[in-house]
């Protein structure tokens, strides 16, 4: 609930709570049950107590209610494990640039790193540019498909769900130019896709056939997919699949929503 004055409260609550620690332990005791309790932050499980661990409680309500640290948070932190010294980073459907501002840091460590982030919509690949003004980041404004040519795209209600439609009719649909992915000029080194293109992914897969039957792509993340046909062309070009959110292994049956493929010969364990 917001109201006049709500973020002064909230500054003199908390300077009063770190000044009295009594007071805020007998207000922790007043308000907060105390029960023990499993959580999901980050992907990670947690046992906690909710009073004990306040702050991770706290967190983990929020997070249910925030798709981005609910959904991707997580998925960033297991491709930022997955890339190594020399990967090229492929961020297909960048919109504003989160995985490509976040994981393009590792440059700073790694200079033989790469970051090549693709957004279609024009109007968000210009805000692209402005979040990666200050990483080197290479920015395209083009679409990605199974062949080169122009295709409708309709606007959502937010950015991130402008997606190719089936015809011009729709409002406000815009004609956007797009490539295979295997014509697409990419840096030397092994390719960690991610990919998030809003029902459009098996034909970006088909546009890199190239690109997986050379072994470049090490690693394919896809941020939601349609079509029973993608965990197949995963596995038939030898990737072993994953849960994106957790990376539980999924030997049998996929995950639903975000899927991870890691190459088998990227793998100790295969």
């Amino acid at each position: 609930m917001n109201f006049p004055g709500k973020s002064k409260l909230r500054h003199w609550f908390w300077i009063i709570a770190f000044k009295y620690p009594r007071f805020r332990l007998a207000l922790t005791r007043a308000l907060v049950p105390s029960r023990e309790t499993e959580i999901q932050l980050f992907g990670a499980h947690l046992c906690i107590n909710t009073r004990e661990e306040i702050g991770l409680w706290r967190a983990s309500r929020m997070a249910d209610e925030n798709v981005v640290f609910r959904d991707e948070t997580a998925s960033l932190l297991n491709l930022a494990l997955l890339l190594q010294p020399g990967d090229v980073f492929v961020d297909i459907g960048a919109n504003v640039g989160l995985y490509s501002s976040i994981l393009s840091r590792f440059r700073n460590v790694f200079p033989q790193n790469r970051c090549v982030a693709i957004e279609a919509n024009p109007a968000t690949a210009a805000r692209l540019r402005r979040s990666v003004n200050q990483s080197e980041v290479t920015v395209l404004n083009i679409g990605v498909s199974n062949q080169a040519g122009d295709l409708h795209f309709e606007p959502g209600v937010t950015s991130g769900v402008f997606k190719v439609g089936a015809s011009a009719a729709v409002r406000n649909a815009m004609q956007i130019h797009c490539e295979p992915l295997d014509s697409v000029s990419l840096p030397e080194g092994d390719l960690v896709v991610k990919i998030d293109v809003e029902e459009h992914e098996l034909q970006v897969l088909e546009g890199a056939k190239r690109l997986f039957a050379d072994g470049r792509i090490k690693v394919v993340y896809l941020d939601g997919y349609t079509g029973v046909a993608i965990p197949d062309f995963l596995r038939q070009r030898d990737f072993i699949l994953f849960d994106g959110r957790t990376m539980r292994r999924c030997d049998e049956a996929p995950p639903a929503y975000a899927l991870l493929g890691i190459h088998r010969t990227r793998l100790q364990h295969k």
